[in-house]
Parts: structure tokens; C-alpha cells; sequence
């Protein structure tokens, strides 16, 4: 289900530049390391003319997703619930997508993330974090409601550290 394009970012050269098996061997640890895949390979073999190389991508697709749903009860506050769905692969674009809600006698509390990791180039990656919480205060003279927009940008500083940029609103 994962899209051409997600293995192929993971590439530091193009079509036509000079074989690097060092660059190969860097990609295939990127594709294994996105943990979209039980099983990926990475194998170069000599083209139809001389001087050109065809890399072969074998992976083996692995589920990306995940389900909690739990529950909780105390004598003091009640019954509480929580439903938290996770996608790290959103329909084979490599996109990260979570939904969760949380409840209890007084409160709720919902939340819901997006990243999309090759935002307008390769490097820049892109999220947008919405929250949503309510409390019901018994006893007190008020309640709250807070509402949260966290749009965030990434990006590598070099090859070991990258440098995030957010907001909060």
C-alpha cells in the first residue's frame, strides 16, 4: 500500500548520478527505518548498457496502525474511557495520523495530530497538533474549556539533529 514516492525519498541521489554504493546502503537503512516494512531489501544489478545500475526495492508491507481502547473506574471520580487510534503510514503517503479521546466523570478531552514528513521539499516536515479539553468542576466556581492549534516545521540541521519551529495558538 505504500506509495512509490515514499520509498524513493529516502534516496539521496537520482536517476542518471554516478553509482555510490555508500548512498544505496544510507537509503536502505532510512526505508528500514521508517517502520512501514516487516522486511525491506535493497539490491543493485548491473543495466542494459554498460555503466548503468538498476536498484530492485523489495518490501514487505507491515501493519502501520493501532487501536487502544481502555477503561478505568474509581470510587471518588467514576468511570473514565479512553479511544486512541494511530496511523504511522496514512493511506501509503508515509503521513502520521492520530485521533483520541479521553473521558471521565468531569472531564473530556480530545486530540487529534497530523505530520506530514516531505512538506514542500524532501526535508521539511510538517505538523498540526488540535486539542480540545473540558473540566467540570464540582465544588469550584468555575469550569474550563481550552482549545489548542500546534502547527510545527522540521528540518535537519545536518545528518544527526534537526531543528523544530512551533506555534502555539
Amino acid at each position: 500500500t505504500t506509495l512509490d514516492r515514499v520509498i524513493r525519498r529516502q534516496f539521496r541521489l537520482s536517476e542518471g548520478d554516478p553509482f555510490n554504493p555508500r548512498l544505496i546502503r544510507e537509503a536502505a537503512e532510512r526505508i528500514r527505518a521508517l517502520g512501514f516494512f516487516g522486511n525491506a531489501g535493497v539490491n543493485a544489478r548491473e543495466g542494459t548498457l554498460p555503466g548503468q545500475i538498476i536498484v530492485d526495492i523489495e518490501v514487505e508491507e507491515q501493519p502501520t496502525g493501532s487501536l487502544q481502547l481502555g477503561g478505568t473506574y474509581s470510587g471518588d471520580n467514576g468511570f473514565g474511557v479512553l479511544i486512541d487510534y494511530t496511523e504511522r503510514n496514512f493511506l501509503g503517503r508515509g503521513q502520521a495520523l492520530s485521533f483520541a479521546f479521553r473521558s471521565g466523570v468531569d472531564n473530556e478531552a480530545y486530540e487529534f495530530n497530523f505530520t506530514e514528513p516531505a512538506f514542500l521539499n524532501p526535508e521539511l516536515q510538517f505538523n498540526l497538533g488540535l486539542s480540545y479539553g473540558e473540566t467540570d468542576n464540582r465544588g469550584a466556581l468555575y469550569d474550563t474549556r481550552s482549545f489548542d492549534i500546534t502547527p510545527s516545521l522540521t528540518f535537519p540541521l545536518n545528518e544527526y539533529s534537526r531543528l523544530s519551529v512551533r506555534g502555539n495558538v
